[in-house]
């Protein structure tokens, strides 16, 4: 199958929507508009004939032999294995037939098997957007009203992961750090975000304290974009493994990861999830958008310290109805028309349990772990209504 009609394969699902734009760059102002992408409420979609094979840990033999032990008395080359796991877990991915992944599964090395899974943020309906530019010499500042809902303060040295569609560099409103900024797309080493979703999450996040455009809740603190999704929106959950296990290896005790992503349910990111939080680092994760018990959904199902599941309430603290509910949710957050940074040195207003983790996000980042309340959501479709969070 290629890329083209793989891709078409994939169930669309969004965790954020686009409503408005504009970008300011010194003397001009410049406005854009466009169709609003549509959010559907599938989920991610197997990858045909594409699985994920996870080794058992414990072996004295190092990653690299026992994948080749594996494959080697199996009648595999050792090429057959694609991307290679190695940190929480040692694993690697592949193509193969359904004969080979029973062999494969009795092989008392291997601890268990999944299914590649394609995912999509969102697809664009806009084919244009119109832009129009008028004169200005002011450049002024705004508090979006979930940072003002939630608090923000200073994040100066606090360091934020961005698992998303990277995030633009060169944005005059974010602190983005080059070095460890990193993208896991075979083929594509920019972690420049050329969807706009992994910007806007970081605005939220970080946005600085700088009279100019909007302030995050953690202003100025340092984000590290982990890209997973390309220019389309598309990505894998390899992928999106791969980037956690990047924060796993290299994440700091104090640390926080921003997950405002959605795959089916998931064993192998769920324990991975669990690894990296017990480790110091705390991990925001979006609920999702179908209006669902995400009880079905990685990582939104896992209930674990140091994990933060975030479900949406507009600026009158009332459950958003596309946000997903359940268990494992602990907190609500503003995600109901947020204004923030956007690719193009620009800013949007958008929606989605994807504005909403950030909030969440920047909060851990300002107090080592700690969320506040402010009272109940309303309206929640559950029996325990969300904690709604606050610096």
């Amino acid at each position: 199958m290629n890329s083209t009609t793989f891709k078409k394969a994939v169930s669309f699902f969004a965790l954020a929507s686009v409503f408005s734009m504009s970008g300011c760059q010194q003397d001009e102002l410049m406005e854009e508009t466009a169709q609003a992408p549509v959010e559907p409420t599938a989920t991610s979609k197997a990858v045909a004939g594409k699985f994920i094979v996870i080794l058992k840990n414990g072996s004295a033999q190092s990653p690299t032999q026992l994948r080749e032990k594996v494959l080697g008395r199996n009648g595999f080359e050792a090429s057959r294995a694609r991307e290679i796991f190695q940190g929480a877990v040692n694993g690697f991915s592949g193509s193969f037939s359904k004969e080979e992944i029973n062999l494969l599964k009795e092989d008392q090395n291997v601890a268990y098997i999944e299914p590649e899974q394609a995912i999509m943020l969102g697809k664009s309906t806009a084919a244009t957007s119109t832009t129009t530019t008028t004169s200005t010499t002011t450049s002024t500042q705004t508090i979006p009203w979930g940072v003002s809902r939630v608090g923000y303060g200073d994040g100066t040295g606090k360091t934020v992961w961005v698992i998303d569609s990277g995030v633009q560099s060169s944005h005059p409103d974010l602190n983005v750090d080059k070095t460890r900024s990193k993208s896991f797309i075979s083929g594509d080493a920019s972690f420049e975000d050329g969807y706009g979703h992994g910007t806007g999450v970081a605005g939220i996040i970080g946005a600085k304290n700088n009279n100019e455009g909007v302030v995050g809740v953690a202003a100025n603190a340092t984000i590290v974009a982990l890209r997973v999704f390309d220019n389309t929106g598309y990505g894998t959950l390899t992928r999106i493994y791969s980037a956690l296990n990047h924060v796993y290896q290299y994440g700091k005790p104090g640390d926080v990861v921003n997950m405002s992503l959605r795959v089916a349910a998931s064993t192998m990111l769920d324990d991975l999830v669990r690894k990296t939080a017990a480790r110091g680092i705390f991990i925001a994760v979006a609920s999702g958008n179908s209006y669902i018990d995400c009880k079905a959904d990685s990582p939104a199902r896992v209930i674990a310290p140091n994990v933060f599941v975030v479900s949406n309430m507009d600026s009158y603290g009332k459950f958003n109805p596309t946000s997903n509910f359940g268990a494992s949710v602990k907190y609500a957050a503003p995600g109901t028309n947020i204004r923030t940074t956007w690719k193009g040195s620009g800013y949007a207003t958008g929606n989605g349990t994807s504005y909403a983790a950030p909030h969440v996000a920047g909060i851990l980042a300002l107090t080592g772990g700690k969320v506040n309340t402010q009272g109940l959501v309303t309206s929640d479709p559950d029996t325990t209504p969300d904690p709604i969070a606050l610096k």
